[in-house]
């Protein structure tokens, strides 16, 4: 199946899944409105990766920051390097804004092959070539926050600072409070693709297991420490039970067949 004929928040059995966030600096408007996307400039973007392979979940959390030795061209390739690579890539308004401020840049940088940008630049609203969740939550309607459906299922986000702030922290230098809050919206909008994509499926599991698997990724990866706050929000809280049951579920299930197996192979050679 190719990338584009799959489903909205379809990754198989093996794919990975990359959750993507842009934050951006524009010149303020006169009349203190959002300025117009094509006067945005890209600063700093967060990945968060899922990856399923023989029914485990690993993750891969990263965030880049133009400044010192990384460029604007560094965040583009990067960011279609990773989209490229994906199965899904679901963001938080991505299509709309994030994938055409990506597509603008790149092309200011002389930056032309870069495909996955201007795929997901292209994509349909209504198809499933891009999983964006702001069109998802609301079934194409009235689009709203990600902290407002964040909130509503016990996600935490904008912890610290949120985007308004950050043309203010790059005047001054904050780098990693930058850093940090891309990170954070990156891994808020996976467990928002996490959450969808149970609902839709009407499966529980497809929300309690990689949500447990990705509290222990964070536990025990030193770097994100930052992130913290996901280890201990309502949703895990009751999903790392859950997922608890599942398991044991699942291992019984497949101890039980393996001794069928057994007993079927001992029947036929007694036979």
């Amino acid at each position: 199946m190719s990338a584009s004929s799959r489903p909205p928040g379809h990754a198989g059995t093996s794919g990975a899944v990359l959750a993507y966030d842009l934050e951006t600096i524009a010149p303020p408007m006169p009349d203190g409105s959002f300025p117009p996307w094509p006067t945005h400039v890209p600063v700093a973007a967060g990945f968060a990766e899922a990856r399923l392979r023989g029914g485990e979940w690993a993750f891969d959390i990263a965030a880049l920051v133009v400044s010192g030795d990384t460029q604007e061209a560094d965040l583009i390739l990067e960011a279609d390097r990773r989209m490229a690579a994906a199965q899904v890539v679901t963001s938080y308004n991505g299509r709309g804004f994030d994938a055409l401020v990506l597509r603008l840049a790149a092309q200011r940088n002389r930056l032309w092959n870069l495909k996955a940008i201007a795929d997901h630049a292209a994509a349909n609203r209504f198809g499933g070539e891009h999983a964006d969740l702001v069109d998802l939550y609301s079934s194409h309607g009235r689009k709203v926050s990600l902290a407002a459906i964040a909130e509503q299922i016990g996600v935490p986000v904008k912890t610290d600072i949120a985007g308004g702030d950050v043309a203010a922290l790059w005047e001054r230098g904050e780098v990693e409070r930058i850093r940090r809050y891309v990170a954070e919206d990156a891994v808020a909008t996976l467990i928002l693709w996490f959450a969808w994509t149970a609902s839709r499926a009407a499966n529980e599991t497809l929300v309690t297991r990689p949500m447990a698997a990705l509290a222990r990724h964070l536990e025990r990866t030193p770097n994100l420490g930052h992130l913290s706050g996901f280890v201990d929000c309502a949703l895990m809280r009751w999903c790392r039970p859950r997922a608890l049951h599942a398991d044991i579920a699942a291992a019984l299930d497949r101890v039980t067949a393996k001794l069928g197996r057994e007993e079927d192979e001992r029947a036929f050679a007694a036979a």
